[in-house]
């Protein structure tokens, strides 16, 4: 047994254990929550980037509550789901939070899916009510019909047709004395998330109270807190400390931002569709501490900076959440937000949230952070949580730099698929199979290579596409890039499938020359470079690869 950073130990068979949480939940969601928000009353709690509207913790519970009330008072019970199928605004999370406040179960849409990936959803929870925005309130209605399903449909904004969520903001008899509902077994599931769908259609992922809430607490507490570099930081921020990001509630990331809001009574600006260009006015208006972004919109944010000087002093760190990020991007970054940390966020909602991360104010943390070598790290091990690295094709466990598949043990884990078997997800002792092929150096900091499902051979050699991936997007002329494997006798042929920056041109064969100058041979993009208008995206910028193939290998490249 090796005793490594922070009391993290490795065994003589490279399984990667850290200590036992030192911060966990002792009430439920909605318990949590409404304590939280009693206690930080007086604080802002979010802000209408837009408008510049702001709404304390006083005035968001006691939405939340009377909406509680109403829900309750149209039988829904802790035996129901309800659904969230919104953008982001002042009253997105309420329903959620007060689903949380009856006990009942919320699993969330997001408004850009097509009728085919609602009803597909829909299918699976049959929620009792859904609180919609109004543009999709008719599609979902149709939906509800075609699968027989008894729900109420509540619309934010003005409907002639179905119930407007005003009805459920009027004063209640009982709100002076209400309490939300005590859940007695905080293993039982409080929120169900759907998978993100890249390689297939989502299964929802059910999440207990006591996974969520001490994943946060722990997330959130600093350990080995460096004084020097926290006495810095305090003298940047402005006041009400705030985090901005456009991820909406069908995220687990947007779920564990509002819990982590109320517990330690900081503000969220409230940002809705995303322009590059004015998050940056955004920045200046609101000088938040943290800007959570998806690689698309960091890339788009980069593209639109304006050409006058932007006061981004009070950002101490940019977080990449979603999924990867080239190392030129995090780099360029860096340039932008020179005082600000950058880092990759890395996380399963099968676990909950994180999985690894780095924490700029921890003294053990920060000078691995600051590291150039470690820029593309996801950061070192979670307290609670278990790790090992096995091999694709053997199953034995790996040690540092060899890559293979992370596996986790840990009480965050899901308790399963809902109304499905999720046994294919675990192996044989226990550990959940994340999918993700990884590696972690001697400082046992992460790393991820890419995703098992999307990895193919070539003539016996793994191919990880996200490799040949950040390639491509090293080319100046390409904006978005994915890498599929083309059936062929002796395995899969790589192909390169881009979209080009606006007014930038380059053919198809020299991005293909580019990339082969700079990978081995067997990694060579084999079935050559197809440069494309557009790539079918998930709404956090990831590309949909199973449609992607499809439309190649039935000849639809446009």
């Amino acid at each position: 047994m090796v005793i490594l950073r922070g009391n993290i130990t490795s065994s003589d068979d490279n399984v990667i254990t850290t200590p036992e949480v030192t911060r966990e939940a002792t009430e439920c969601l909605g318990q949590t929550m409404f304590k939280h928000m009693k206690n930080n009353k007086d604080k802002v709690a979010q802000i209408d980037a837009n408008t510049g509207q702001v709404d304390t913790f006083k005035d968001l519970l006691q939405r939340c509550v009377r909406t509680a009330l109403h829900m309750t008072d149209k039988n829904v019970t802790r035996d129901h789901i309800v659904t969230l199928c919104t953008n982001n605004h002042l009253n997105s999370v309420v329903p959620f939070i007060a689903t949380q406040f009856i006990g009942a179960r919320m699993a969330s849409l997001d408004p850009s899916f097509s009728q085919k990936e609602m009803s597909h959803l829909l299918k699976q929870v049959r929620p009792k009510m859904l609180f919609v925005v109004p543009e999709v309130a008719k599609t979902i209605e149709s939906i509800a019909k075609e699968l027989d399903l008894d729900s109420e449909i509540v619309v934010f904004g003005r409907s002639n047709t179905f119930t407007e969520f005003s009805e459920f903001l009027r004063p209640h008899d009982n709100e002076k004395q209400y309490k939300p509902v005590k859940i007695d077994n905080l293993f039982d599931t409080a929120v169900i998330y759907f998978s993100s769908g890249t390689s297939g259609l989502p299964k929802g992922i059910c999440i207990n109270h006591y996974a969520f809430i001490t994943l946060v607490l722990t997330t959130t507490y600093t350990e080995n807190p460096d004084l020097l570099y926290m006495a810095s930081q305090a003298r940047r921020v402005a006041f009400p400390l705030t985090i901005l990001t456009y991820t909406s509630m069908y995220w687990i990331s947007a779920g564990t931002l509002v819990v982590s809001s109320v517990i330690d009574g900081f503000c969220r600006l409230v940002c809705s569709d995303f322009d590059g260009a004015k998050i940056w006015d955004f920045f200046e208006r609101y000088k938040p501490m943290g800007v959570l972004l998806t690689p698309v919109q960091a890339i788009e944010m980069l593209a639109k900076k304006p050409k006058r000087n932007v006061d981004v002093n009070s950002i101490l760190s940019v977080v990449i959440i979603g999924s990867g990020i080239s190392k030129e991007y995090s780099l360029r970054l860096k340039e932008e937000y020179p005082q600000a940390d950058v880092v990759r966020g890395y996380g399963q909602t099968e676990t909950s949230g994180a999985v690894t991360l780095f924490r700029g104010n921890d003294a053990i943390h920060r000078p691995l952070m600051q590291k150039e070598e470690k820029i593309e790290s996801v950061g070192l091990p979670i307290r609670g949580m278990s790790y090992k690295v096995v091999d694709c094709e053997t199953n034995k466990n790996l040690g540092p730099n060899q890559k293979g598949e992370l596996r986790v043990k840990s009480k965050y884990v899901m308790n399963g698929y809902y109304n499905m078997d999720s046994s294919a997800s675990f192996d044989e002792d226990g550990w959940l199979k994340t999918g993700d092929v990884v590696y972690y150096d001697e400082d046992y900091c992460f790393y991820i290579v890419d995703r098992i499902k999307e990895s193919f051979k070539y003539q016996g050699w793994f191919i990880a596409p996200a490799e040949l991936e950040n390639e491509l997007l090293n080319h100046p002329a390409v904006l978005q890039a994915v890498v599929i494997g083309i059936p062929k006798d002796d395995g899969h042929h790589p192909m390169g499938l881009v979209v080009l920056r606006e007014n930038v041109d380059a053919s198809e064969e020299e991005i293909e020359k580019f990339v082969e100058e700079r990978v081995p041979e067997r990694q060579r993009l084999r079935a050559g470079v197809k440069i494309l208008k557009s790539l079918p995206m998930t709404v956090t910028g990831k590309v949909k690869r199973v449609e992607v193939k499809k439309m190649i290998l039935e000849g639809n490249n446009e």
